[in-house]
């Protein structure tokens, strides 16, 4: 399948890397806001220009697709966005992550080298875990969630949508009897290297050990 990757900074550049590895997949192209990287090329794919480029791409049979931005709710919104124009919106898995075989995942999702994601877990639409991450069993990660480097996610956590989770932080529920559960909530952000062992409201800023809501943030 021939693709189109949106988005031509740092995160682009690392789904075309993890997407050379895909034999059923083939990069052609990637398309940008920002006009200063049109011309360019990233991994050896051209920048053709921007977002208004997609409609020809689909016409010439670049079938597939992924949004490859760091901002949560615009990697959501755009990914859905290609979807309604008719792309098929694809996932890009290192071949190095361990996949629980089990794992439930949605579309457009962005899964680094060494990630490991074991025992039931739900993974969303559009979600980026980075390299060395670590979601464990009976957990829930919502939609346009990113989980950077190095952080880990413990046992029956619920992760609402637009949430981010900072380097090398901590989510896990203290009470280990069955069933109990830990929620972070929507559009949360988790500070690198706090660690959580309380629910997280909506909208809330967490930093420290144990973490703490330090302000909230519009919606």
């Amino acid at each position: 399948m021939r693709v189109v990757v949106y988005g031509a900074g740092n995160v682009g550049k690392m789904v075309a890397y993890i997407l050379s590895y895909r034999e059923d997949v083939r990069v052609v192209a990637m398309v940008d806001d920002n006009r200063d990287m049109w011309g360019r090329e990233v991994r050896g794919v051209p920048v053709v220009g921007g977002p208004d480029r997609l409609p020809a791409l689909l016409a010439d049979g670049v079938a597939g697709a992924i949004c490859a931005i760091g901002d949560n709710k615009a990697r959501g919104r755009l990914s859905e966005w290609m979807a309604q124009m008719g792309f098929e919106i694809i996932n890009a898995i290192h071949p190095t992550a361990h996949i629980s075989k089990d794992v439930r995942m949605g579309r457009g999702n962005i899964i680094g080298a060494g990630v490991t994601l074991y025992v039931d877990p739900v993974i969303g639409n559009n979600v980026y875990i980075d390299a060395g991450a670590i979601v464990t069993h009976d957990t829930v990660i919502g939609d346009n969630v990113l989980i950077s480097s190095g952080a880990t996610i413990g046992a029956r956590i619920d992760i609402g949508r637009n949430v981010l989770v900072g380097l090398g932080a901590s989510v896990m529920t203290p009470e280990w009897g069955q069933g109990a559960r830990l929620r972070v909530g929507d559009n949360a952000v988790i500070g690198i290297g706090a660690v959580v062992i309380d629910d997280v409201p909506d909208n809330a800023v967490v930093v420290g050990v144990p973490a703490k809501v330090i302000r909230y943030q519009e919606p």
